[in-house]
């Protein structure tokens, strides 16, 4: 309502009352604060500080005295002795706690620090204290002089506060009198500002009321429902729009509870609560809430979905609520009609998955038969025609099966990712290589192969071979098939990174002279199960899937791919993915040794390990690369067995009971015996930097890291056998550092021991494994050290290791790594982490060892 021309004095002078009132507390605030602080000069607050710093020197002149008669053969008195130094750590809590011992915290800090070094002494028995009274004398000597220190710095501290406080006073009093002088200011310019405001307002308020006029009528004529109802649930407004959706007239709702008419019976009780929680405490739970679905009620008792606004008003006849509905009916019946739809595809598609799945783990264990009896051809006497033939069928038959796996493993990557394996890689003879390997396919169809590798350069480099061969093998082949009697080009080159943050690229283009690919299908091509009518696409024979595990392969990498292409002008596949530079030397020589060393010959080896599971694993490895071994169960049996008989080389695990591989290793090179110079090579589950060097120094060669990759083993014993690498780094063959995050299980490691044992072997050596663990976990989760707990870790991380348990061999690693470098909390908590990992260790063995 308009306010009255007789409101206008009245409420002027309540405004003029306020600045009054306000000017008041100020001014008696700060003079309270003036008097409190002038009255607390009077007391004497710094006596007690005084007396806690100098009753700190009493006590340590008291403990002194009670270590005298201790020393002097008073042996009753070591009860007074620890007496005293609690009586003094316990002053020295006080003193540190006095808000003076900012100034002597320094001293408070050393004393605190010598205290606490004395405190197991003191608290060990009294043979112990006895035994290290000089030491607690030497420590109570390095803070002799300290206490009395601390309590000429309180004095002083003390006589500065003094001081700021007097200053502080003299500034409340300055500022006091600004305060009162700004005020007076304040009032005065109020009166004459209050005057006019008083006009302005007169005005608004006309203004404010022809507002609310005009609000109400769009109101009135808005699309939504508007139902404006008070807190008592009385409808106080209704448009047209609510007369239209919930059937009521306008006057029959004005006055009537908005819950009986229009909110849904199972409903009510929770709309009454609400409102009596409003009245209560002024709090809503609906106003100014946003938009929110609910469900409201028409006349004749149909209930449909709503969206709901609210908003909270005032009035001078009490708080309003202005509900802005609409009826989304249509729109959740077109929601639903997705999502049914939605659900119905991903159906489909996973049903695809899994038969495509199933179908792929059947041709699996065929082409596994094939691939034995191709490897088992391999060492049969044959001619140079038939070698390539068969060298070109294993290496086939390794890319079907690596093909297979990844089919197999796109329903997890979908959701999990895939985790890709970087090594040091040379593209250019990776990239030539895979062009020789295709040149018979390309024969067949009369295609003319090309490689440009003018870009590529002889760096190594840290990339997934085994996923670039396999996107390349799959662009390569569809090119061929699709450019019958043209031309394939394959390119590969280097591209820097356009910032100087960025990782550079390895770029590849796949270029053919087919009949190209119409451009409204180039973005379907990538997609899973999709075959085009086209003859691109027809020519393909399969399910359409080549394409797409491509791309999750490519992206998994951090990369991309794409396709330009029209029909009739051949089609240009392009991809890159980010590279990290590998020019280490060890990078270098393991690449080097892989490309040029010569086939192994057979060797006399020997091997020392004091775990029987780890010896008979690892000799069956070296007896696969064609090798006679000698077994030493430990250090020692290791040294008799050297000294007596000649061997081409030794491979020496490091940690043993009795004699260790080190001291093993120095006792064989200061020895007489036949193998002073033969290679030693260090076979370990895990080893810091420093510990390899002080392997290479005790005069060993190379390294090799559980668990063992035969291709690996293999590498390395050419390495030595061939004296490749005399005068270089060392061939450093270790896996990348693990976390808990990596898979339970290595499964191409567990498929090559199946492969090298057998699965009726491999589930025996699994059966020691587990029994030998369950005997090991519960002394690994109680050790009492840091050390104990170290080396017992270390004894079954090898084990893990050599039978694919890549998780729980990581964790072990981690665990050693820190127990080693100091972090024994961290090396707990991963403690904690063992039991249930070794649980899902067993189950992915069982899974893959029966499959």
């Amino acid at each position: 309502m308009p306010q009255s021309q007789g409101d206008a004095p009245n409420w002027t002078r309540s405004v003029l009352v306020l600045p009054f009132v306000v000017a008041l507390g100020l001014a008696g605030f700060l003079a309270f604060s003036v008097w409190s602080s002038i009255k607390s000069l009077d007391t004497a607050r710094s006596d007690n500080t005084q007396w806690v710093y100098s009753q700190l020197e009493v006590e340590y002149l008291k403990l002194e005295r009670a270590l005298d008669r201790v020393q002097s053969g008073d042996t009753g008195a070591l009860g007074e002795l620890r007496k005293r130094f609690d009586v003094l750590y316990s002053r020295l809590e006080i003193a540190e706690r006095m808000k003076s011992s900012v100034a002597a915290a320094s001293e408070l800090g050393r004393i605190r620090s010598e205290l606490d070094q004395l405190i197991p002494i003191v608290d060990g028995d009294d043979s112990a204290l006895l035994t290290n009274l000089e030491t607690f004398r030497r420590g109570l000597h390095q803070i002799a002089g300290l206490p009395r220190d601390v309590a000429l710095t309180s004095i002083a501290a003390a006589a500065n506060a003094a001081e700021g406080e007097r200053q502080r006073i003299v500034r409340l009093i300055e500022i006091l009198a600004a305060v009162v002088f700004l005020v007076t200011l304040t009032l005065i310019f109020a009166v004459f500002r209050l005057g006019r405001q008083a006009k302005n307002l007169r005005t608004a308020t006309h203004e404010a009321e022809e507002n609310q006029l005009r609000l109400a009528t769009t109101l009135r004529a808005s699309l939504d429902a508007v139902v404006v109802i008070d807190e008592n649930g009385l409808i106080r407004d209704y448009n047209g729009s609510a007369e239209e959706i919930f059937g009521f007239s306008r006057d029959e709702v004005l006055g009537r509870g908005f819950t009986e008419l229009i909110v849904p019976e199972h409903l009510r009780d929770q709309q009454r609560q609400n409102l009596e929680h409003f009245r209560q405490t002024g709090e809503t739970f609906f106003a100014e809430s946003g938009r929110r679905e609910y469900e409201m009620m028409t006349r004749d008792g149909r209930v449909f979905p709503v969206e709901l606004s609210v908003s909270l008003a005032r009035s001078d006849t009490g708080p309003l609520f202005v509900s802005y509905i609409r009826d989304i009916t249509e729109k959740k019946h077109k929601e639903q009609e997705i999502l049914q739809a939605r659900d119905a595809a991903l159906e489909a598609y996973r049903e695809k998955s899994r038969f495509f799945a199933m179908m792929s783990h059947e041709m699996r264990t065929p082409l596994n038969g094939v691939l034995s009896a191709l490897q088992l051809l391999e060492g049969s006497p044959l001619d140079k025609e038939q070698k390539g033939f068969l060298t070109a069928a294993i290496a086939s038959g390794d890319i079907l099966l690596g093909h297979i796996n990844e089919v197999l493993a796109i329903e997890r990557s979908e959701t999990e990712g895939t985790e890709r394996n970087a090594q040091p890689c040379d593209l250019a003879a990776l990239t030539s290589g895979l062009l020789g390997m295709m040149e018979p396919l390309a024969t067949s169809g009369y295609v003319r192969l090309h490689l440009d590798q003018q870009g590529l350069d002889d760096r190594l480099v840290l990339i997934d071979p085994r996923a670039i061969q396999q996107v390349l093998v799959n662009l390569i082949n569809n090119a061929i098939k699709f450019a019958p009697g043209g031309d394939v080009t394959l390119k590969a080159y280097y591209r820097p990174s356009e910032t100087n943050t960025g990782p550079d690229r390895a770029c590849f283009e796949v270029i053919d002279t087919g009949e190209g690919i119409s451009e409204a299908d180039i973005p379907k091509i990538f997609e899973d199960f999709v075959s085009l009518d086209s003859r691109y696409e027809r020519r393909t024979g399969g399910t359409g899937l080549g394409l797409g595990i491509a791309r999750r392969l490519v992206r998994s990498m951090g990369g991309d791919i794409g396709c330009t292409s029209s029909l009739g002008n051949g089609a240009h596949f392009h991809f890159d993915v980010p590279i990290e530079m590998a020019n280490t030397p060890a990078a270098r020589s393991a690449e080097k040794a892989q490309r040029a060393a010569p086939p192994q010959r057979s060797s006399e080896l020997l091997l020392v390990d004091d775990n029987e599971i780890n010896r008979d694993l690892l000799s069956a490895m070296l007896k696969k690369l064609g090798h006679k071994v000698t077994l030493a169960s430990g250090g020692q049996h290791g040294i008799d067995l050297a000294s007596s008989t000649k061997f081409d080389a030794i491979l020496m695990d490091i940690s043993m009971p009795g004699v260790n591989g080190l001291q093993a290793t120095q006792a064989i090179r200061s020895g007489n015996g036949p193998n002073t110079a033969t290679p030693i090579i260090p076979v370990t589950a895990h080893a810091l930097p420093a510990e390899k060097k002080e392997f290479w120094a005790a005069g060993m060669s190379n390294f090799i890291q559980k668990p063992i990759d035969m291709k690996a083993l293999g590498l390395v014993l050419d390495a030595v056998l061939n004296e490749q690498s005399s005068g270089s780094a060392p061939l450093d063959f270790c896996p990348q550092a693990a976390s808990t995050s990596v898979a339970y299980i290595d499964n191409g490691q567990v498929d090559q021991l199946i492969e090298l044992l057998g699965r009726a072997r491999l589930s025996e050596r699994i059966s020691k494994l587990v029994s030998k663990m369950d005997q090991e976990l519960p002394a690994i989760t109680e050790a009492a050290d840091s050390e104990d707990l170290r080396a017992k870790s270390h004894a079954v991380a090898g084990m893990c290791g050599m039978f694919g348990a890549t998780r729980l061999h990581a964790i072990f690693q981690e665990i050693e790594v820190a127990c080693k470098t100091g972090r024994d909390r961290k090396a707990r908590e991963l403690v904690e982490l063992l039991p249930d990992v070794w649980e899902e260790t067993q189950r992915a063995w069982h899974h893959r060892v029966r499959q």
